[in-house]
């Protein structure tokens, strides 16, 4: 045993620190990554943030999202080394420097997905207040691992520490901000480019009432990279209305965002013809029908000419500090 281990299991022994390992007692074996601590990120279903760190090593979107969907054991045994030749790892077919920040930025997003919609994981963390991480069975070089232990110990704990100063100081209340999907988040007109002829007769005047054609429409341009930024800043929700003669576009709207937006919006959806109902303080809505123009907050009418896009929101609602 080195030095530094030694040291280590003493701080361990004293209750000053915590050595993540999978074969550890709770709360390290909890939060290692080969536990099975299931999460959304950025549309992707992972069985385990094992997962999630394996499937970067391969440039196959089909073969990412098979990888980021296992379990860790699973997910490690799907290993590769080809990536370190050049240094570039991928997500979603984007290429990415593992010694870029945007590498770092990413990692920091999918452990903070995690920690929001993993309980279990979430409690784990937050009841090593006060302790060092360590993770000692961890690589330290960056050019061979996909995750140092400087790397992992470092994100766990500023994740652990953030939600401490978010959740300790009621001065930093997040503000809620909802969003309508048709015609904000989701294109309608994209939908019903893909119906033909006959169809677009037969439901002309309530095109709304097509099945299935909510769960064909495309985001509005811009609007998912919003989403993201926004909610950083703000707690952030769907506030929509489904046609009530249309079933499927209820189940839909939900296939959709589970799609698109699941990471954000996971159990965060509320389907509604009262929206003044809700209470919030800002909606971002297109038109001010189903209680909108009755909502107590700040009403942001997307598509006006005042907010004509997304970037004209954006500039609004995340102001650049000088």
């Amino acid at each position: 045993m080195n030095l530094r281990n030694f040291f280590i299991k003493w701080q361990v022994w004293r209750g000053k620190a915590l050595d993540i390992w999978s074969k550890s007692p709770y709360p390290a074996n909890v939060l290692s990554n080969l536990c099975s601590n299931g999460f959304r990120f950025e549309g992707v279903l992972c069985g385990s943030m094992e997962g999630f760190l394996q499937s970067l090593k391969y440039q196959n979107i089909d073969k990412q999202r098979q990888i980021c969907s296992m379990k860790g054991k699973n997910a490690k045994n799907m290993t590769s080394t080809h990536w370190q030749t050049d240094q570039i790892v991928w997500w979603k077919g984007i290429a990415i420097n593992r010694q870029s920040q945007e590498f770092q930025d990413l990692i920091r997003r999918a452990y903070q997905a995690m920690f929001e919609q993993n309980e279990r994981f979430r409690i784990a963390l937050m009841s090593t207040r006060g302790m060092k991480l360590y993770h000692s069975q961890g690589e330290q070089n960056s050019f061979k691992t996909i995750l140092t232990e400087s790397e992992f110990c470092s994100t766990l704990t500023e994740i652990r520490e953030s939600y401490d100063v978010l959740h300790n100081d009621t001065q930093q209340r997040k503000k809620r901000l909802y969003f309508d999907m048709d015609g904000v988040l989701v294109d309608f007109e994209s939908g019903l480019a893909q119906q033909d002829e006959q169809t677009l007769k037969e439901y002309e005047g309530r095109y709304d009432e097509i099945p299935g054609l909510f769960g064909l429409m495309q985001p509005m341009p811009g609007a998912i990279e919003a989403v993201h930024k926004l909610n950083e800043h703000y707690d952030c929700y769907i506030l929509s209305t489904a046609p009530w003669n249309n079933p499927s576009a209820w189940s839909d709207k939900v296939t959709w965002i589970t799609k698109h937006l699941d990471d954000v919006f996971h159990k965060k959806m509320v389907i509604t013809h009262c929206k003044n109902l809700c209470k919030g303080d800002i909606l971002i809505d297109d038109r001010g029908k189903n209680g909108t123009s009755q909502f107590e907050g700040e009403w942001i009418e997307f598509g006006s000419e005042r907010y004509p896009d997304w970037n004209a929101v954006l500039d609004y609602l995340i102001p650049i500090k000088k």
